[in-house]
């Protein structure tokens, strides 16, 4: 019996299949606590939007999360290219502009991060924790006390016109296929598993994982692009909670946040839409913003405990 229920918990499928059903049940019981006002139309499209962003930018973090580290600027990085790119607009009014210097600057800032952390030989958390407050100093310093207010024909054109949605199938594909269907994918997740055997199997650490940041950096850029879309006004408050969304939506998705053979881009999405659920349909029962944050926190160190076994096995072609 044991052994059983120890195979079912190791299956592949038992991590696919879980996240969908908690979420299917999240929205039933919110759909019913709310007296059917979770399951409007208006407010599940409202889920969706904001999923979108966390989607994207999850995605591409899986490709960091894949070789066992943990990137916690997700969210400083996508805040300061929003700002940038935003200021890129305001100054050429030309949309363009604004989505090559979103994508430039996504990149940049996430190469720069993986090459502190491999030229110092510091670990990713560590650079990262720097970065975080560095960028988020930058942001503030380039809004000062005004915010950008973009034109509202702009945003509500590309908004109607399903960019953000546009913009995460796109990059869910190709980071889809870059992560399961190429050798980057599996030594990706091979890092993830043990470092010191893919350094000795040929498998250059510092490479592969400034690969993943750049990946994750293309990422950042469609994600400020999405933000840009549906916020339409930047503060310095935009995309506060986006890095433990980020985050929870990795772990919550099914995914371990030491990576390793079981890491899959699927997670991101499923996960995002989780996190999104799960903090709006808390907010329409009446939960503060202080609480909900709470337990945001909890969720994410119980999941972190729940995972902390690194997981074993060599990167298969399917995982």
């Amino acid at each position: 019996m044991q052994s059983t229920l120890l195979k079912v918990k190791e299956s592949r499928w038992t991590s696919r299949l879980l996240s969908p059903i908690i979420l299917v049940l999240l929205i039933l019981v919110f759909a019913i606590a709310t007296g059917g006002r979770f399951s409007n139309p208006r407010n599940l499209k409202m889920i969706l939007e904001q999923a979108l962003v966390v989607g994207t930018v999850a995605t591409g973090a899986v490709f960091i999360f894949a070789t066992g580290n943990v990137n916690i600027s997700m969210g400083a990085t996508t805040a300061l290219v929003t700002t940038i790119a935003a200021k890129a607009y305001m100054a050429t009014e030309s949309v363009p502009v604004m989505f090559l210097v979103a994508l430039v600057a996504g990149v940049i800032i996430m190469g720069l991060t993986a090459l502190l952390s491999t030229w110092l030989d510091v670990r990713v958390l560590y650079v990262t924790v720097v970065m975080m407050t560095l960028l988020s100093s930058i942001q503030m310093s380039i809004l000062g006390s005004a915010n950008i207010q973009l034109p509202y024909d702009m945003t509500s054109g590309m908004g109607d016109a399903n960019v953000p949605l546009i913009l995460f199938i796109v990059f869910f594909i190709i980071a889809t296929v870059l992560f399961h269907f190429t050798a980057l994918g599996r030594k990706l997740r091979y890092i993830g598993i043990n470092d010191v055997c893919a350094e000795l199997t040929g498998f250059k650490r510092s490479r592969y994982l400034l690969i993943a940041f750049l990946v994750a950096g293309v990422g950042v850029g469609f994600g400020a692009l999405s933000t840009i879309v549906r916020n339409g006004t930047i503060t310095t408050d935009t995309c506060s909670t986006l890095n433990m969304d980020c985050m929870l939506a990795i772990v919550l998705g099914g995914m371990s946040c030491f990576g390793g053979s079981r890491s899959n881009t699927y997670s991101a999405i499923v996960g995002a839409v989780m996190v999104t659920v799960l903090n709006n349909g808390l907010l329409m029962l009446g939960v503060s913003n202080t609480i909900l944050q709470a337990v945001r926190g909890v969720v994410f160190i119980i999941l972190v405990c729940a995972s902390q076994t690194r997981p074993q096995g060599l990167p298969s072609r399917d995982g």
